[in-house]
């Protein structure tokens, strides 16, 4: 259990840019003791009285022992000064006695709060044991999932990201282009069971028309594909100033911004699982750089990928939904919603280039996250909503919110991921599913990576790549690996290891219980995010490995 200390420049959340705001205005310490308290009452009164479960929230654990001890402190002035007067004597010293009060006041409201990163005791793990498969399989081997590992894909001498020396993940040193390139073939050619890679690609695209169109064809000349990445971070990691110099992440900060440091640099795409894919469209199945488009349509796409990418090949389209600078191609909304969640709150717009697309290539990372306990090719179809963020759909996660408490575990819950796993436009018209871990996530989709220590990682980076034909297959398989990395038992590197059992709360996997059964989805229902009358097919199949060594 954390130990419980008051510091006031140790606060975080609202209360702690309260401080920062005042404290740069040079305003004493005393005043500043007032102000905060008068706003952190008024705000814990605001927020907890139309819901007291409120008060559990981590910002109201934070603004309670302010509250506590400004209103200690208030009723212990009026109190003594009227008592003193009455008394007609000097012996009772108000300051001193009111501060005592105050401090009373304040070690009891924090002994009565929990700290901030105390958890409630919760349920953990899935319901459904090992082998115990629901859905139906997809893909040209149905179910398949290929997993490729090779330890030397990465330079295991990188420790983390570094900003003093500018050292990344993705920096080429760190990296191993010509191993990650046979890891990707290797993998391609075993999900489609082809001997090259033209075969392969032609197998793939075939057996997508078959299962959409019911022509058992390749690829078309004029054909569209989009490449959905995962940049998710880079809207508000990089400052104006960075986006107007390329994307590129700084190379020196003031001293009043050394706190974007350390999110420098979140796990996403790197440069070299993402370029071989491009190699392998362009070079093996002989698809025009034109008709390839690739980004994460919410957010710009890093400087650093784009120079890698772009070098290679300058004819594929780089999105962006900002600005034409830079080499990016401006992607526009769609003019009306086309996205309808199935629990009938809210539709959401999408982009052109995703509705215009005859394929979409799924690509993101191996990674935990805060919210929604995992983050793999499900979740990455948020940066595909055309909002500035996609925090609209955090309700459907296990927690709401980041800081959040679990509140939505569990399972037959409305999860938004089935709905775009079934939209038309996003995971059924999905080329193929791939998920880059060559350097896995930490406790936080926010942060850097870090290495793993289950088998056969060892601490070293996990050096790996998934695909699949089958989206909830694949899902499963990341699921697998993150919850028994992020057991909540094992201790990651400082850098990013705060709290350690985000996978493992239970009804994290209720999105692919959906996916794969009808018979899953929650009472009143019906998944059709196209809003065609239609409800959505099974997608997959979903299974637990029997332990994680075989």
């Amino acid at each position: 259990m954390a130990k419980n200390e008051f510091d006031l420049s140790k606060l975080k959340g609202r209360p702690g840019r309260w401080r920062d705001w005042l404290e740069s205005r040079k305003i004493p310490y005393k005043i500043i003791f007032i102000l905060m308290g008068i706003a952190s009452t008024i705000w814990f009164l605001v927020r907890v009285i139309p819901k007291p479960s409120r008060a559990t929230y981590p910002c109201m654990k934070v603004a309670a022992p302010f509250m506590s001890g400004f209103v200690g402190y208030l009723l212990a002035v009026g109190g003594l000064t009227a008592l003193s007067r009455k008394l007609r004597s000097r012996l009772i010293n108000v300051r001193f006695c009111a501060a005592l009060m105050l401090l009373t006041g304040v070690i009891i409201a924090m002994a009565v709060t929990p700290a901030n990163n105390q958890q409630t005791q919760l349920k953990m793990g899935p319901d459904d044991g090992p082998n115990q498969p629901m859905g139906e399989a997809k893909g040209i081997f149905p179910g398949r999932v290929v997993w490729v590992w090779n330890p030397d894909a990465t330079n295991e001498k990188f420790e983390h990201n570094d900003f003093a020396t500018y050292d990344w993940y993705f920096s080429a040193h760190n990296n191993n282009p010509e191993v990650i390139g046979k890891m990707f073939r290797d993998g391609i050619l075993r999900l489609t069971g082809e001997k090259n890679a033209r075969n392969a690609w032609e197998s793939v695209f075939r057996y997508f028309n078959l299962n959409k169109h019911n022509q058992k064809r390749g690829y078309q000349a004029g054909e569209k594909i989009f490449i959905k990445i995962n940049q998710g971070q880079s809207r508000w990691v990089l400052s104006q100033k960075d986006k107007d110099n390329g994307f590129y992440l700084p190379k020196t900060l003031e001293e009043n911004e050394m706190r974007r440091a350390a999110n420098f640099v979140p796990t996403e795409q790197g440069p070299y699982v993402v370029l071989e894919v491009l190699r392998e469209l362009i070079n093996e199945a002989g698809i025009p750089q034109e008709n390839i488009s690739i980004g994460d349509p919410m957010c710009p796409i890093w400087g650093h990928n784009y120079e890698v990418w772009a070098k290679e090949f300058p004819g594929v389209k780089y999105l962006d939904k900002n600005t034409t600078n830079f080499g990016r191609t401006l992607v526009k909304l769609t003019p009306e919603p086309v996205l309808f969640y199935s629990d009938k709150t809210i539709t959401d717009k999408l982009y052109d280039v995703i509705v215009e697309a005859d394929y979409l290539i799924n690509m993101t990372n191996l990674k935990s996250h805060m919210i929604a306990g995992i983050s793999l090719t499900a979740k990455s179809h948020f940066g595909n909503i055309g909002r500035a963020t996609a925090g609209h759909l955090h309700y459907s996660h296990p927690a709401n919110r980041r800081g959040g408490r679990y509140e939505n575990t569990g399972y037959r819950k409305y999860r938004v991921f089935v709905d775009l796993m079934g939209s038309k436009y996003l995971g059924q018209n999905t080329l193929i599913w791939i998920v880059e871990g060559l350097f896995g996530g930490g406790a936080s989709e926010i942060k850097g990576p870090v290495k793993y220590f289950m088998a056969p990682f060892n601490n070293d980076w996990s050096n790996s790549i998934f695909m699949s034909l089958d989206p909830v297959a694949i899902e499963s398989v990341g699921y697998d690996f993150l919850r028994t990395e992020w057991n909540g038992e094992r201790k990651h590197d400082p850098v990013n290891n705060d709290s350690e059992f985000h996978p493992n709360i239970n009804g994290v996997d209720d999105y692919m219980h959906q996916a794969a059964d009808r018979a899953n989805w929650p009472e009143g229902i019906i998944y059709d995010p196209d809003n065609s009358g239609t409800p959505v097919p099974v997608l997959g199949v979903h299974e637990h490995w029997n332990n994680p060594v075989d």
